[in-house]
């Protein structure tokens, strides 16, 4: 293998599978290793670097361009490698003669993409095995949210997922105050004994402005895991509460409004959210990209149809998300663009606008429908599981 020094994070060890006892086989991919031999191996980690594409990658790690082609089509139906991400790490496994025999990458928390290379060429996809246990915390809120629960020992991941679970009744840029207090009880996770980031949220309690809100994890019918309170409604609405972290609402909705370009008054039936250059806006809700492109004094706009009743419109946006084109369907949460100030603006801004039966209505006034509830015949075993939850949660 040729590696280019100073171009990447790279390091190698050895690691060996000792013989047994009794002569068995242990598989990596498609090579087959008897396990009464010793055999060493040099692994080698090379960390995705900004600009960096899956040819690039393999060239570092001494695979061919015309392998590497190779894998992404062989893999095509398990996982797409035009799509890996900066800061991931490929871990190639070498035989003693320097020949490289698999590699490991791994797109997220869930699983491994296994991809051998002699004798041939295999593609696998192999879930992440994880110890678990469950924890609890709790906190109440000084100064931020953050800081509240990492007093309490919790990850940033898993605060901004506490978030998520209440994000269709608490928007946690503008309501939650000193004096608010949440408990959780989750899963937390261990891969050789080391700590590895947390599992699902079982059950979470957020108090806000001395209101109580509770949620608890529940699998439907078709496998998908949804947050219900203690009757068994669902937390989901249509709609997240706001399209992205801003840092504050620089202009309302009001019928009128001196507009700081044209110098004048005009209706502003939107939500203008202050927010830094670049920061990313998201999808309110599941929906079609009906429009993306220059819209005058909106500067880069989207618009997406949610359903034969609402749209939500973006304003003023800096650029779009790559490849975000009309006909795109787009699901709740997903990047759509980033803040700007193109078109009619004076600052980097959000203007934002939710469309009722083609009326423009106020984001934050609307009355969003709630998700479906437990179903009629799940009701019984969802109660059974919340009350253990609640036990636990409360212990």
């Amino acid at each position: 293998m040729t590696f280019l020094a100073g171009t990447f994070w790279i390091w190698a060890q050895a690691y060996k599978t000792n013989a047994d006892a009794a002569p068995t086989q242990e598989v990596f991919g498609e090579i087959i290793v008897p396990s009464n031999q010793e055999v060493e191996y040099a692994m080698t980690t090379y960390t995705v670097q900004s600009g960096d594409v899956f040819t690039s990658a393999m060239e570092q790690l001494g695979v061919s361009y015309g392998t590497a082609l190779q894998i992404v089509e062989l893999a095509s139906s398990t996982f797409d490698f035009t799509r890996i991400r900066e800061g991931k790490t490929f871990t190639v496994y070498s035989n003693a003669n320097g020949i490289a025999e698999k590699f490991i990458y791994e797109p997220d928390a869930e699983r491994q993409i296994v991809v051998t290379l002699v004798p041939t060429l295999g593609v696998a996809e192999v879930p992440i095995v994880y110890d678990v246990r469950e924890q609890t915390a709790a906190a109440t809120i000084e100064s931020s949210l953050f800081l509240a629960g990492a007093t309490a020992g919790l990850s940033d991941a898993l605060i901004l997922d506490i978030a998520e679970v209440f994000a269709w009744t608490i928007d946690f840029a503008t309501q939650v105050q000193q004096g608010d207090s949440f408990r959780v009880l989750y899963e937390q996770r261990l891969r050789d004994g080391v700590a590895a980031g947390h599992g699902d949220i079982l059950a979470a309690e957020f108090i806000n402005n001395g209101r109580s809100y509770v949620a608890y994890i529940f699998t439907d019918t078709d496998g998908k895991v949804q947050y219900y309170d203690a009757d068994g409604n669902s937390l989901i609405k249509q709609f997240l509460r706001a399209p992205l972290s801003y840092n504050r609402i620089s202009s309302g909705y009001t019928n009128s409004r001196f507009h700081p370009t044209l110098g004048k008054n005009t209706p502003h039936r939107a939500i203008d959210y202050a927010a830094p250059m670049g920061t990313p806006i998201m999808s309110v809700g599941d929906g079609t990209v009906v429009f993306a492109g220059w819209g005058g004094g909106y500067g880069n706009f989207v618009k997406i149809r949610h359903n034969s009743t609402y749209q939500t419109h973006y304003a003023h946006l800096s650029r779009f998300a790559t490849g975000l084109s009309v006909g795109d369907t787009v699901t709740q949460g997903e990047v759509i663009g980033y803040v700007g100030s193109t078109g009619y603006s004076t600052g980097p801004h959000l203007h934002y606008e939710i469309q009722k039966n083609g009326e423009l209505v106020n984001p934050l006034e609307i009355e969003l429908p709630a998700g479906d509830p437990v179903p009629e015949e799940l009701k019984d075993a969802f109660f059974a599981q919340k009350e253990e939850l609640h036990a636990r949660l409360f212990q």
